[in-house]
């Protein structure tokens, strides 16, 4: 999909929104549970196979709460599903992973600004495999026999534990411990849709891994495109479930195979 097109179409949405609050006097309500997805592509350097663009399309279940301008946001992820430029090379987040993770409540502010209900998430931290004093700046551990390191997907093996095939014959595990850190920042197109675009960074340490290949890692940028960094949350109906969501988000979300714009 064009992005940038989108985009016009999202303000004049917006502009419709703002006009009928504005009538009541009131927010927009939001309250209840969404659906979100967050897309992070890179550009990724990989042992024996070179240069790949990695796309992460993270899915969860989000519970809003309001206060007037004033939103919560509690996740329950449900699945991330990574395509690779490459077929050489695929990685998997494993469910255990995704069950693993335990997200803090994270806030979410509502304002008007050149004609368009805003949408702002507060940068929001996350360690995963370990646990630091100071998430923001402690160092990660780069030892599985450091003491903050934790086996938080609970498989018996140090951090987290990612999959990856190379040359599509070799299959391995390495076992991760990661920070991520994103902050929302779009605009209310609804009652019922919100879209925007997603600014982020993460670090990742392999603490060890089943092929001496995968130790080193790999060496990754973000692309550089920022209009391919984004989320579009969409209010849940009742019966989705990340079941539901795992058969049905590329139509749900508007996304095709292999659409990467």
């Amino acid at each position: 999909m064009n992005r940038m097109r989108q985009w016009v179409g999202i303000l004049a949405g917006a502009w419709a929104v703002l006009i009928g609050c504005a009538a009541f006097g009131t927010p927009p309500d939001l309250q209840g549970t969404w659906a979100m997805l967050q897309v992070y592509p890179r550009i990724a350097q990989l042992p024996l196979v070179g240069e790949s663009t990695q796309t992460s399309h993270v899915v969860q279940l989000v519970d809003v709460q309001q206060n007037g301008m004033s939103l919560v946001m509690t996740d329950r992820y449900c699945f991330t599903a990574i395509e690779e430029s490459s077929s050489l090379a695929t990685t998997e987040i494993p469910d255990a992973f995704m069950r693993a993770l335990r997200p803090s409540p994270r806030e979410a502010t509502l304002g008007e600004q050149d004609d368009v209900i805003t949408f702002t998430q507060t940068r929001y931290f996350e360690i995963r495999g370990a646990v630091l004093k100071n998430p923001e700046t402690e160092e990660l551990p780069v030892d599985p026999a450091d003491p903050r390191v934790i086996d938080q997907d609970g498989d018996g093996f140090p951090g987290m534990t990612v999959n990856v095939t190379l040359l599509g014959l070799m299959e391995a595990q390495i076992y991760v411990v990661q920070r991520v850190q994103y902050q929302l920042q779009g605009v209310v197109l609804s009652m019922d849709r919100i879209e925007g675009l997603v600014a982020w960074t993460d670090e990742q340490i392999v603490l060890e891994a089943t092929s001496p290949l995968l130790m080193a890692g790999s060496e990754s940028i973000q692309d550089p495109d920022p209009t391919k960094h984004f989320f579009v949350m969409l209010r849940a109906e009742e019966d989705w479930t990340c079941e539901w969501l795992r058969e049905n988000w590329r139509v749900l979300f508007g996304l095709e195979e292999g659409d990467q714009e």
